[in-house]
């Protein structure tokens, strides 16, 4: 079964749950009680209410319609690419695999920064074996490079394009 559930509600539209000895949001404390009717396990600690939301490393704010990195997550990032991106050096096929992984998370914050893992993805084309070394060519550094620029002076992606919604 999946115990996840999203939602948004409005401030102050808070109820008491007892068990939890604390208020949630009207409708996530219905559904809590709902679990607990059909005897469906929940912990407290998952159930995250405030105004910007951790989840899976981002940071989401339903009120600004946004989703960001932490600085931290953003510094940890930036600081593997510098080490890697050194034309003529070599990795392994796992190191390359771990580091494009790191930056493909990122992507969800950074879309536009897809382009920055062409030299990756071509440099481990057709590679099975995860200790073999791999160089680091130009397009490698280079791509890397340009991704940290723009990572750098990035900071949220919007749900919307328009900033002030009204239904």
């Amino acid at each position: 079964y999946i115990d996840d559930n999203c939602s948004f509600a409005h401030l102050g539209d808070v109820k008491y749950y007892p068990p939890y000895n604390c208020y949630f949001p009207t409708d996530q404390m219905k559904l809590l009680e709902l679990w607990d009717e059909v005897g469906l396990p929940h912990e407290h600690k998952k159930q995250i209410y405030r105004p910007i939301i951790p989840f899976i490393g981002f940071n989401v704010d339903p009120n600004a319609m946004n989703i960001s990195i932490s600085l931290k997550c953003k510094q940890n990032l930036i600081n593997k690419v510098p080490d890697f991106a050194k034309a003529g050096k070599c990795h392994s096929l796992k190191d390359y695999q771990s580091l494009t992984g790191h930056i493909n998370w990122s992507l969800a914050v950074f879309p536009l920064l897809k382009p920055s893992l062409s030299a990756m993805y071509t440099k481990m084309m057709d590679k099975s074996k995860l200790l073999a070394s791999i160089h680091v060519n130009n397009a490698v550094c280079n791509e890397l490079l340009w991704f940290t620029k723009h990572a750098l002076k990035s900071n949220s992606v919007f749900f919307l394009k328009a900033i002030v919604w009204d239904p």
